[in-house]
């Protein structure tokens, strides 16, 4: 499995890849990480991922905005990948609005728990017919 993770903060990338490398015992997963959407956007040209870890607030776009262009550009890219969004915004109105886009899981930054990360990449990567490799529980 190879992840994604598109967030501006390198503390939370650390974070984030701190709680992969708990369950990457049990599973290969190799982790690439941006800190801004659009050099995240040209590594989703480049390579494939099995599932994005995005942050809602990044340097060059905002909220449900930073949902949208992702999906637009998946979709101009004609690549199928689950999202995953982990934020510090406690807007669980965006949050809806970001599953109903088809965004499989929305965590907040400061809940967040190894477990947490874990389920949601499984039930984010489950529902994909592209993946091989599909439990990666701890």
């Amino acid at each position: 499995m190879r992840i994604l993770v598109i967030d501006d903060s390198k503390a939370d990338r650390e974070l984030i890849i701190t709680h992969i490398k708990k369950f990457k015992k049990r599973k290969k997963i190799e982790t690439d990480e941006c800190n801004c959407l659009k050099d995240g956007l040209n590594k989703l040209k480049s390579f494939h991922y099995d599932v994005i870890i995005l942050d809602l607030v990044l340097p060059e776009s905002d909220g449900i905005k930073t949902v949208k262009t992702t999906l637009e550009y998946l979709k101009k890219i004609h690549k199928n990948i689950p999202i995953v969004i982990l934020t510090g915004m406690e807007d669980y109105a965006i949050g809806m609005e970001a599953w109903m886009l088809g965004v499989k899981e929305f965590l907040i930054k400061d809940e967040i728990q190894t477990q947490d990360l874990s389920r949601a990449l499984n039930f984010a990567t489950n529902n994909n017919s592209n993946i091989k490799q599909k439990s990666i529980l701890i």
